[in-house]
């Protein structure tokens, strides 16, 4: 049976196999069937202590790429693991992390819409590491977020271009972040940004309704931009004509966002002075950059 199943398999895969098997083994794990509103779906469970403490190596016990956690449902008794995306999402953070499709857009649509029905007035982070997508679907999810009746927040924690960079700028004035080694991406819309082909075939008329139609959504973008940013609409046009890389805080003085995420600096703490960053945390804090140069 070994010779069989490993036939069919590189080694990695089977030896991650192999200690997989040795974790379940080890840590008294069962596969048992779910309620059925959860879909019966199979999860894997494991008999907690009674301090319900969760060992960390959990994290990656899983086979695929996407790290795994546990959680414990309100009102029920066992944990199950789920991956972390879905862990983030009961907490209100939504993390774009790849390109802006139309599938993508539907499911973080959805998302939202169930933000809004489960909890109406709780605000949702959005985190931006995203090297940007098409036009038509960042479209969408824009008028969706202007639609929510939540407070949004946007955070730019790597890279944020094009499409993206469009929507960390759509957050919630004052709430519009980055970290201090993100980066944006200001560039106008391309054929292959709009779902389009590099190049356009067919009749005169057709070209021309396609081209309307781009200068169009174009548009779009260079008077979102000047809402923003509070630019004017020449110096946004001009600034788009070729790709415009701005580090966090070139897009604080440009107006694409407000505050860029620092960490405080740890020093010694002089006689009668308070503990540097406050609120008992060891001296670790986060302060906000951008709107007072002496912060930054």
């Amino acid at each position: 049976f070994s010779n069989v199943m490993f036939a069919s398999m590189d080694s990695t895969m089977a030896f991650a196999i192999i200690l997989f098997c040795f974790f379940l083994q080890a840590h008294s794990f069962t596969l048992s069937p779910c309620s059925p509103a959860q879909k019966k779906q199979c999860v894997i469970r494991q008999s907690f202590p009674s301090q319900q403490s969760i060992n960390t190596n959990a994290l990656r016990m899983a086979v695929s790429n996407v790290p795994r956690v546990p959680y414990k449902a309100p009102g029920d008794t066992e944990y199950q693991f789920m991956d972390i995306w879905n862990r983030l999402y009961r907490e209100r953070i939504i993390y774009i992390g790849k390109d802006i499709d139309d599938e993508y857009a539907n499911q973080l649509i959805a998302i939202l819409l169930y933000l809004q029905y489960e909890k109406s007035n709780a605000g949702v982070q959005l985190y931006f590491n995203c090297p940007g997508g098409e036009v038509r679907a960042g479209l969408a999810l824009y008028d969706t977020i202007k639609g929510m009746g939540f407070p949004v927040t946007t955070l730019n924690v790597g890279i944020a271009a094009s499409i993206s960079a469009f929507l960390c700028g759509a957050g919630d004035p004052g709430q519009r972040l980055a970290l201090p080694n993100a980066r944006f991406l200001l560039q106008t819309p391309k054929l292959e940004d709009m779902g389009l082909s590099r190049v356009l075939y067919g009749a005169a008329s057709d070209v021309s309704i396609e081209a309307r139609e781009i200068l169009r959504q174009r548009e779009i973008i260079y008077q979102g931009l000047c809402k923003f940013t509070g630019r004017e609409y020449r110096r946004v046009r001009a600034d788009l004509k070729r790709d415009l890389y701005l580090t966090a805080t070139d897009a604080v003085d440009y107006g694409l966002i407000d505050r860029v995420l620092l960490p405080k600096r740890q020093r010694p703490k002089e006689e009668g002075e308070e503990e540097w960053g406050g609120g008992g945390d060891g001296g670790r804090s986060i302060t906000f950059a951008g709107s007072d140069p002496a912060t930054e």
